[in-house]
């Protein structure tokens, strides 16, 4: 049996169970209890479960949501393409430096703006709400020109970040210049934008609903990726912001295209 096919039975077996013990695991799957508990630190690693005594018991729905098994723990995703990502923010940032009101999304790529918001030379009022719980605790440090507020949801247990009902309902009434998000795959042939869950679809086009001016900001290791959770079309965007620049609808189907040509 595959590892991933193992863990996928295992994790099965705990939430239909419920809970299930170490013992109970070595007979579900006729291996070794050292293979059983290292496959429980995997998975207790990838926030799937929560190990207790003697075993380890099922998340709520919540945190058990179908998500993409690309989309990793916020903490494992922070150093992936990190050079990428930081180049990514400062091109947003000087798109978004003149706006009073923000909404940013909790992906990673997002994360690193807040190196560059609330600088000292920078002296605008801005009024930033998000979801991110790691980027408000960033972004709560800086003093100099930046009220920031986190909207409401219930916590994921992998991304750190508030989803749910109440996150989106928590949105009504507020309008923004800007939101900034980030995405799990995109196909730019066919305009298509993937994120990792139901939830993550959700919330972020709430975000999109409650901003005047909208940001995609993904690295290219992401194109040609799909997924099963279609967030929208590209035309949504008025930027497209990877590593390479910032680019507008036109000039990025025309830097796709030569891109298309060159391979």
């Amino acid at each position: 049996m595959l590892i991933e096919d193992r863990r996928k039975r295992l994790l099965d077996a705990v939430n239909s169970r419920g809970s299930l013990s170490v013992s109970e695991a070595e007979r579900t799957l006729a291996v070794s209890r050292m293979t059983v508990h290292r496959d429980l630190d995997v998975l207790a690693a990838q926030g799937l479960v929560r190990k207790v005594h003697g075993g380890v018991v099922a998340l709520s729905a919540r945190g058990t949501d179908l998500f993409d098994p690309r989309a990793q723990p916020f903490d494992d995703r922070l150093s992936i393409y990190r050079d990428a990502k930081k180049t990514i923010a400062k091109h947003v940032f000087k798109l978004i430096n003149k706006s009073n009101t923000l909404i940013l999304d909790s992906s990673t790529t997002v994360f690193y703006l807040h190196e560059l918001l609330g600088d000292e030379a920078e002296k605008r009022d801005t009024y930033i709400v998000t979801g991110s719980l790691p980027l408000f605790t960033e972004l709560v440090r800086k003093q100099n020109g930046l009220r920031v507020a986190l909207h409401g949801g219930e916590p994921h247990v992998r991304t750190g970040s508030l989803v749910g009902p109440l996150a989106v309902n928590s949105l009504t009434d507020t309008r923004f210049d800007f939101v900034v998000l980030s995405c799990l795959g995109v196909l730019p042939e066919e305009g298509a934008i993937f994120v990792s869950s139901s939830d993550e679809v959700q919330l972020k086009q709430a975000y999109l609903h409650h901003a005047r001016r909208a940001i995609l900001a993904v690295d290219t290791s992401k194109f040609g990726q799909s997924g099963a959770h279609k967030l929208g079309d590209l035309s949504k965007f008025e930027y497209i912001v990877t590593e390479k620049g910032a680019f507008t609808q036109d000039e990025f189907a025309a830097h796709i295209k030569k891109a298309s040509r060159k391979q």
